[in-house]
């Protein structure tokens, strides 16, 4: 384990040597990072101004997140744990890590956060003080056979991490979390264990803390929630957007935290399927942006109407709009 660990830190200076960040103007809530060919790009709200950020990395995976002076983007960098057994049969599987890029002129670098080989899906609080992130804790074992998701908080003050545990006998698995505007609340997917697959049962909603929740209490709430996925909460506090699970009625949707009122924003033709990740909201709440399967990102009012395509087709995903 010990040279796996040693060949990471060296493939990681290594990475260092090759990945770039240059300087960038932020416009206060009209700027929007994505990925492009898994580097980091930039470009107006309207799609314009389409312009390279940090380049060079090859590996940036997920969702991006601006602090709340927008003077740090947050992301995951994906890398790989291989193994080789003496019967010279292998096992492989993805690692991840958080990393800060910073666009102002003097810190125009990018740097680690973590270093748990297991963190990736970040999201700023509003108040910067702390970094929601999913963390696989069997992420650094070498001869681990499924992964083991938990919600996890790092405090960008005293760098600790704090994992909201699940009992040692949950059978469930946590993913794509997000806060409420004053991180007293999680949304996240909930997915259980059918056979040897995790199959999505659908978006809880939990106070932090409430945990450690035992299955019955997390299944009962999604249950509520049944075949959704991708939640991402308002920066108003007031709604919840998220999507369908169903790959053949796929939808992407609005709920109040309280589930009372629920509206369809929109259903995409056949052969233009979303992403896979969550939506951003813009500052006000009024327009969210997301990708689609052809990499292309487009902006969407809450209001109604159809959404307008900022970028692609090509290969943009995860957009992340400024505060």
């Amino acid at each position: 384990m010990k040279k796996s660990l040693t060949l990471a830190t060296v493939c990681s200076l290594i990475l260092i040597c090759f990945a770039i960040a240059t300087s960038a103007t932020i416009k206060k809530g009209a700027t929007i990072a994505f990925l492009r060919n898994n580097d980091v790009w930039l470009m107006d709200a309207d799609g314009s101004n389409q312009r390279p950020f940090v380049t060079g990395l090859t590996n940036a995976a997920g969702r991006l997140t601006w602090s709340p002076d927008n003077k740090k983007l947050a992301f995951a960098r994906r890398g790989a744990l291989q193994l080789q057994y003496p019967d010279l049969g292998g096992h492989q599987h993805a690692v991840y890590d958080l990393f800060y890029a910073y666009t102002d002129s003097s810190n125009s670098f990018w740097e680690n956060i973590t270093n748990t080989m297991g963190a990736q899906y970040p999201e700023f609080s509003r108040d910067g003080s702390k970094i929601m992130f999913l963390h696989d804790l069997n992420a650094n074992m070498a001869n681990v056979v499924k992964p083991n998701y938990r919600i996890c908080f790092y405090d960008t003050k005293t760098f600790l991490l704090r994992n909201l545990d699940l009992p040692a006998s949950s059978e469930l698995m946590v993913g794509s979390p997000t806060m409420s505007p004053d991180a007293r609340q999680v949304a996240f997917v909930v997915m259980r264990l059918q056979g040897e697959q995790f199959a999505t049962a659908g978006i809880a909603i939990a106070g932090v803390a409430e945990f450690p929740l035992k299955d019955d209490v997390i299944l009962e709430r999604a249950n509520k929630w049944q075949g959704a996925t991708a939640p991402s909460w308002s920066p108003d506090g007031k709604w919840i957007a998220f999507m369908s699970s169903d790959l053949s009625n796929q939808a992407l949707s609005i709920t109040s935290p309280d589930l009372a009122q629920k509206k369809v924003l929109w259903k995409p033709s056949a052969g233009l399927g979303f992403a896979g990740g969550p939506v951003s909201w813009s500052p006000d709440s009024k327009f969210v942006v997301f990708a689609t399967q052809n990499g292309s990102i487009y902006k969407l009012a809450i209001a109604g109407g159809d959404p307008v395509r900022l970028s692609g087709p090509g290969t943009d995903y995860n957009p992340s709009w400024s505060n």
